[in-house]
């Protein structure tokens, strides 16, 4: 008899191993997300065309697919553990239950398992039950038919650490952990799992939890009812582009979106005797933040550095107005740019309000976003302070001008003021003093600042010389401002 649940347990295995989401899969095969969602969660099967595109998709036979012979299991489980699951496990044998689960199980989600069966809060046992009886007779309470007074049978419960199975039975028990663990957790990410805590309405304040609804998608919802869904991996919660600003119409697809993660990128932004990136990376390095929020993200230019070289357990929120945007960084970052040790959570959000309750974020980072927020540049420069933790960072960089009282920056000042309204970002240049007064004032007990290249010199003639990118006359300081730490009681 043909095992549906089983099966679907294989297929999303399969799906899982190739880094493909339910969507992605869907794509491929020519069918609905939904479709996907029924076949791993055992409601329906595949016709025979779908096994035959998923066994050619996967390398696999169809017989190795349905019946879940040795082909599957061995096939399947070849990839190595990840470097970061076998740092948290010294010994052999719970490695060797990690293996067993590998072949079912996502690198992301292996790594989440492997985290909480190391700090104890997650255990994998079998219970087995031992029952004696008299005689096989009589084993109710009450009387036989001779009248007499019969006992309850003896019961005793084992629990088997999984650990210590043996390859063969770990073999057959593997799927049904790694159901119940998916049923557990839900098919939700790692990532919208951890961030649940973090979270609060925008709408009242209270805090959102993730759900999981009867068709199997992520939502997140208050206690007064509003929620928020997760849509193409972001959760989306109603957020506009800023007119003048659409990434809707810069990148109208992902072939846009690789081009321009691809493309150098404009040669100012790569002056400095030190990189930018650079900077940032050795102070991430030094405190080794479990939670980095990035303010108005866009693509993410400033951050994807340091994501390919993080390697401590740590949750990444991107934050942005362009739903489009993060979807195709969700994309991006899950298929090319992998990094087991992260976990990536998207808010198509305003970044001048943000979701995300007090004081819970180990580490602020903003890449040119502040400034991008246009009007809303300071709104969002105090919400990085608020949802900061007492003694966390704000690390990111501002455009400053060099000495308003010199003839270069007056220039400069007079010729951005010649600018529509509607392309001026700033409602106020700053110098590295003013700026570092703001700081102060915002709250921040100390902001350390870096030079990593000046101003231009000034054109001769009357016209602002940039379309767009127009502070990049400006020159650029990193700053480095930190919270107040809490008083010690």
């Amino acid at each position: 008899m043909i095992d549906r649940e089983q099966i679907g347990i294989r297929i999303a295995a399969l799906r899982k191993k190739a880094g493909l989401s339910q969507q992605a899969l869907a794509e491929k095969l020519g069918v609905s997300a939904q479709a996907v969602s029924k076949w791993e969660g055992g409601k329906n099967l595949p016709d025979i065309d779908m096994f035959r595109e998923l066994a050619w998709l996967f390398h696999m036979t169809i017989d190795s697919i349905v019946e879940g012979d040795l082909t599957f299991a061995e096939k399947s489980s070849r990839k190595e553990l990840p470097a970061s699951v076998e740092a948290l496990f010294p010994d052999a044998e719970r490695r060797r239950l990690l293996q067993s689960l590998a072949t079912y199980c996502s690198d992301t989600e292996l790594y989440s398992i492997a985290r909480e069966l190391s700090e104890g809060s997650l255990e994998l046992s079998v219970q087995a039950s031992i029952v004696r009886t008299e005689g096989g007779a009589c084993q109710k309470i009450g009387a036989c038919q001779e009248g007499h007074l019969r006992e309850k049978p003896e019961e005793r419960k084992v629990s088997i650490p999984a650990s210590l199975l043996g390859e063969n039975t770990l073999r057959e028990t593997a799927p049904y952990f790694a159901k119940a663990l998916g049923e557990m957790t839900g098919s939700m990410e790692p990532g919208l799992r951890r961030i649940g805590e973090l979270m609060c309405c925008p709408e009242c304040g209270e805090k959102l939890s993730p759900e999981n609804t009867d068709e199997n998608k992520a939502v997140f919802i208050c206690k007064n009812g509003h929620h928020y869904d997760v849509t193409d991996g972001v959760v989306y919660f109603g957020s506009r582009e800023i007119p003048g600003e659409l990434w809707s119409l810069y990148m109208k697809n992902y072939q846009d979106y690789l081009r321009e993660q691809r493309h150098p990128g404009n040669p100012r932004y790569q002056m400095g005797a030190v990189p930018c990136s650079e900077v940032r990376w050795q102070m991430l390095k030094k405190l080794r933040p479990r939670v980095i929020l990035d303010v108005a993200c866009g693509t993410c230019n400033g951050l994807k550095y340091d994501l390919q070289r993080i390697n401590w357990p740590c949750l990444v929120i991107m934050t942005d107005l362009s739903h489009r945007i993060l979807k195709y960084n969700k994309r991006y970052f899950s298929e090319e740019m992998v990094n087991p040790y992260v976990d990536i959570v998207c808010l198509a959000c305003d970044c001048a309000h943000l979701p995300i309750r007090d004081g819970c974020i180990d580490m602020v980072v903003s890449n040119g976003g502040f400034e991008s927020m246009q009007s809303k540049m300071m709104a969002g420069f105090r919400e990085g302070y608020r949802v900061l933790k007492p003694g966390g960072h704000a690390v990111y960089n501002i455009s400053i001008v060099g000495d308003h009282d010199s003839e270069n920056t007056k220039k400069w000042e007079y010729l951005y003021g010649t600018l529509d309204a509607g392309y001026s970002l700033h409602e106020k240049l700053y110098d590295i003093e003013e700026w570092e007064e703001v700081c102060k004032k915002t709250g921040y007990l100390s902001t350390e600042t870096k030079e990593i290249y000046g101003e231009l010199p000034a054109p001769d003639g009357d016209e602002f010389p940039f379309e767009n990118e127009i502070l990049q006359w400006m020159g650029e300081h990193l700053c480095i401002s930190e919270k107040r730490p809490a008083p010690v009681s």
